[in-house]
């Protein structure tokens, strides 16, 4: 009886408290706070930021943001680091078999404490980046940003319906404390509030996939799924809102494969009943998950059932086919084992990263290594949680098994009895209001005739709060068509026929503004100031979609003004269409399979050599010259490769017009008083120098690295990337890794498009001309074209002067001695040749050239077929002669045979 009092005046309470809040707070109904209870916010390890709905998991809205973990992808010795985009912890590997171990400490940790030192020699530096971000709570759109740097108004906004999303990013970087070189560095982003409570009582439970987005929710108490939702990447933080800002809300990770079997349990009756009746258990074991995406590797919790096979590198080395081993000694004892089978397969591949060797999968839960802080600076170590099976919740609950929705909080606890917590919840509320209980029967009394009212007369409250709220969605709808009208027409010209091109959901997730269709879950790629590019569709045709924000509208304009005047070359990015909307714009172009970047790094398999596409991309550049456009931003992210035509054949194409500038009508050079433009590490000393004009010559400096990047597989002649631009403004290059292979013609044409002063950098034009791009057939044609030019000039002509003047090194004394012995017997049968002579050796590759079906069969076979062998028999023997024969016969460019080898521009100069 007792307890049937409690539950009545509990309701009572609850009412009459409903139906004083609901008159008191009628003109706040449908307000702020009554959207946020209904939303959950859900952030990916790809910087994707959604509103969903609680009840249905439904997407309201999502953000792009930067992702939430940036790590380099390359390694080049020692440690590597994998960070978990959870909380920010780290964990090391290292090129040995020690295994992974976790750092006792986070990157905001570090972060808080830098400048420090580690007791292994490392120094720590980093730096805290904190922005606040007012949203539509409604859309989603970004009204304001506030940050160090200023407020940016980018939508007009009431202050009465604004979210404000706090984000803080820290950036780390570790240095060797002997060498003083970088050896690694991260940024970690987090949206919750630093002085937000934790959320104390939770009635869901949320569960993830730890390589995917795959979500499944649950109810709390009685294990039902409530909904399913599949976000773009695996799932780093879940939170609701409080009045103090965002706080984050419970949730486990799971192997893919673990939570689909668990939520098939789930959803089966079947097994339900097996579970109520036999008291069926369900047990999980806490793993390492180690995985990568496009911003590098990362690794976080993730529990697995007995069927999943793990990682223990430390222990057994490799691992074989059927799983690793557990060392079952004293230590682990007491940890939990799974049983592995020779059926099952292994999960995990490897990566390389440098000299380590990662392995990607679930790995033992690893020991904590012992790195500390110097105690000038220590960082308190956090309680250390103990890895612990999750066991199944007591028989007594009749509740599937589901493990804690904290992962860090004991998972032993089982269900608490409901009348405990109704007994609890009705003494707190008596020492709240600070009554006895008898003062308190006599409240009761008098609520429950108030709750007779209530309830006798709820229809007529209902409908008066519908009208309430219907008249605020008119009026929110309202300011809404205002704030559209308001925004900024751009160019008629790249209007769709509708006047107000607002997003349209289209079937299969595109959405569609204007004339441009885009998947907003197919992401292609990212640049800087917030810019995505993703796949989409523009009058049926595959297109790229580059979506832009507001203040960036100035930088798109410009680039659709410049692609329409450039995108008729085949190696310049076509341009297609623009639309904008209430918060981006859009422009669609052409759709490409790769960048040079992911070709050279191996990402990528494209069916054209690099030095094609090397010459496809200064194409593409000479073009935007001879249009008096410099693109300032020429590196291999911004070379794309087309997709293949029908004949199977890609193209390179000059992509990322966001930085070009058209130079003035009659003007060679522009100012620099815009600031210095383009990606750090490929801009040209020049460009940093705010007194001088600069030109075209900045290109082809990128260019020139771009080149050297190339043929040497992913090197920068200007060294790592730390150093990198203070090499460029020291003129401090080295390009000793070029390939034997035509390495003194290519070393010639990258160090004149890299060299300190501008005005000795070849023109795009000329770069083209250049021997590292002839084939081997126009090499042998220009021999001859020399041979015939020469032969009847006299030792003191200056031609025969310039092309004798260094000749030693070039035929390496004697050239006769270097040829072989077939050949040298041949020769002595015609004419006497001299073997210090350059012109002789040229004359020697002709007259065999003309006579070569006449040759005899041991000298065909020695020279090889006409021309590659040919030709690659003498310039292998002799590597210096082709840029040699060059260079001397530069003064000869002006003639007419030879206007075909050199540019206009190369003579003019001289």
């Amino acid at each position: 009886m007792k307890l049937y009092m409690y539950r009545f005046a509990l309701m009572t309470i609850g009412v009459l408290w409903c139906f004083i809040e609901n008159t008191i707070s009628k003109e706040d109904t449908g307000s702020l706070a009554a959207v946020h209870d209904q939303m959950l916010f859900v952030s990916t390890i790809k910087g994707k930021f959604y509103a969903v709905s609680k009840k249905t998991g439904k997407t309201l809205w999502s953000l792009d943001e930067e992702p939430v973990i940036k790590v380099p992808t390359e390694v080049t010795s020692g440690y590597s680091f994998l960070p978990d985009p959870k909380d920010g912890s780290l964990y090391a590997i290292s090129e040995g078999r020690e295994g992974i171990k976790k750092l006792p400490f986070t990157i905001p940790e570090l972060v808080t404490a830098s400048p420090c030192k580690s007791t292994e020699g490392i120094l720590y530096t980093g730096h805290k980046r904190d922005v606040w971000m007012a949203l539509d709570p409604h859309t989603g759109a970004k009204l304001q940003t506030l940050s160090l740097d200023g407020v940016q108004n980018i939508c007009p906004s009431t202050k009465d319906n604004t979210l404000f999303l706090g984000r803080t990013e820290y950036t780390i970087a570790m240095f060797d404390s002997k060498t003083g070189t970088k050896r690694w560095n991260a940024t970690y982003t987090d949206y919750s509030s630093h002085i937000a409570p934790d959320v104390q009582e939770y009635n869901m439970r949320h569960c993830s996939a730890s390589s995917n987005g795959l979500t499944v929710t649950l109810d709390s108490i009685t294990g039902e799924i409530l909904w399913y939702a599949d976000f773009d990447s695996p799932v780093v933080a879940m939170y609701t809102l409080h009045s103090e800002g965002l706080q984050k809300v419970p949730f486990t990770t799971f192997a893919p494969e673990t939570l689909d079997h668990l939520t098939g349990q789930l959803s089966s009756t079947e097994w339900k009943y097996r579970f109520l009746q036999h008291g069926q258990k369900k047990v999980f074991y806490p793993t390492l998950y180690v995985g990568e995406y496009e911003h590098g590797n990362f690794a976080t919790g993730s529990y697995v059932d007995a069927k999943t096979v793990t990682i223990a590198p430390k222990d057994s080395g490799p691992p074989q086919l059927e799983g690793p081993t557990i060392d079952k000694n004293d230590d682990n004892k007491d940890k939990p084992t799974k049983s592995s089978t020779h059926e099952e397969k292994m999960r995990a591949h490897t990566v390389r990263r440098g000299n380590a060797v990662l392995m990607l999968g679930y790995h033992e839960v690893p020991d904590e290594d012992n790195s500390r802080i110097s105690p000038a600076f220590q960082i308190t170590d956090r309680s250390e949680t103990t890895d612990k099976v999750i066991p199944p919740i007591p028989n007594q609950s009749n509740k599937p098994n589901l493990p804690s929705p904290n992962d860090s909080e004991n998972s032993n606890r089982g269900q608490i009895n409901s009348t405990s917590i109704e007994e609890s919840l009705f003494r707190r509320t008596i020492d709240y209001f600070n009554v006895d209980l008898k003062f308190l029967t006599t409240i009761v009394l008098l609520l429950c005739t108030i709750g007779a009212v209530v309830v006798y007369y709820p229809r007529k409250t209902e409908e008066s709060i519908k009208i309430m709220l219907q008249r605020q969605i008119e009026q929110q709808k309202l300011l809404e068509q205002k704030q559209q009208s308001a925004q900024t027409s751009i160019n008629d010209r790249d209007r769709s026929s509708s006047q107000n091109n607002y997003d349209v959901a289209i079937p299969n997730g595109y959405v569609q503004v204007g004339k441009i269709v885009y998947n907003p879950k197919e992401v292609l790629g990212h640049g800087c100031e917030g810019t995505f590019v993703y796949k989409g569709l523009f009058d049926r045709r595959s297109v790229a979609v580059k979506r832009l924000l507001p203040e960036c509208f100035s930088f798109a304009d410009r680039e659709v003004e410049l692609l329409r005047e450039s995108d008729q070359h085949p190696n310049v990015i076509r341009y297609f269409c623009m639309e904008s909307d209430s918060q981006f714009r859009y422009i669609a172009l052409e759709l490409c399979v790769a960048t040079l970047a992911c070709y050279i790094e191996g990402k990528s398999k494209i069916n054209l050599d690099p030095i094609s596409i090397l010459l496809q991309a200064m194409s593409g550049l000479a073009h935007l010259h001879s249009l008096d456009i410099v693109h300032r931003d020429i590196k291999p992210q911004n070379v794309l490769i087309s997709q293949p035509d029908s004949q199977g054949r890609s193209r390179a194409m000059i992509s990322d017009f966001g930085l070009c500038k058209k130079l003035a009508a009659g003007r060679l050079s522009f100012s620099r008083r815009s600031g210095a433009a383009g990606t750090e590490g490929w801009i040209a000393p020049e460009m940093l120098n705010v007194e001088e004009r600069t030109t075209c010559a900045v290109d082809i400096f990128s260019a020139g690295c771009v080149l050297y990047y190339v043929v040497t597989k992913g090197k920068h002649p200007f060294g790592e990337a730390l150093r990198r631009q203070a090499n460029i403004l020291s003129a401090e290059y080295n390009i000793d890794s070029l390939p034997l292979t035509d390495c003194y013609v290519r070393k010639h044409l990258i160090e004149k498009m890299i060299d300190f002063d501008p005005e000795c950098r070849p023109h795009a034009k000329a770069v083209l001309k250049h021997p590292f791009f002839w084939s081997k057939e126009r090499q042998l044609m220009f021999f001859q074209d020399v041979s015939d030019r020469i032969e009847k000039e006299s030792e003191e002509s200056t031609v025969v002067k310039k092309l004798e003047w260094g000749g030693d090194r070039v035929v390496k004394g004697d050239w006769r001695k270097h040829i072989s012995m077939e050949l040298q017997n041949d020769l002595r049968k015609f004419r006497t040749y001299k073997g210090q002579n350059v012109r002789d050796l040229l004359r020697a590759m002709r007259n065999k050239k003309h006579h070569y079906r006449e040759l005899p069969e041991e000298v065909k076979n020695s020279l090889g077929s006409v021309p590659d062998q040919f030709v690659t028999y003498f310039t292998s023997r002799f590597p210096r002669l082709l840029i040699h024969t060059y260079n001397a016969l530069e003064c000869c460019s002006h003639e007419r045979v030879f206007q075909q080898y050199y540019d206009d521009s190369v003579y003019d100069k001289t």
